[in-house]
């Protein structure tokens, strides 16, 4: 099995050139959708660069159920408030 924390990093990273240090894992939320099923390993992370080219926006965390969010991202953001 790959490490989760490493995959995020590198998928970031590769997403949008976004730069973490992962911290402690928050859980692992899953979800059953019509024809798949999907298992996300959650963690505190910390930006260590954010690319100024790409529309990345920061927000409180108490202002994250203002955002529209899948299912399993709703679960993710209940478990860091």
């Amino acid at each position: 099995m790959q490490n989760p924390a490493a995959e995020l990093a590198k998928a970031l990273r590769s997403a949008s050139r976004l730069h973490l240090r992962r911290g402690e894992a928050l859980g692992i939320v899953s979800h059953a959708y019509s024809h798949f099923k999907v298992v996300v390993h959650a963690f505190w992370c910390e930006a260590v660069s954010i690319p100024k080219n790409k529309k990345l926006k920061w927000v409180k965390i108490g202002e994250l159920s203002e955002y529209p969010m899948g299912k399993v991202d709703r679960q993710i953001a209940q478990k860091i408030k």
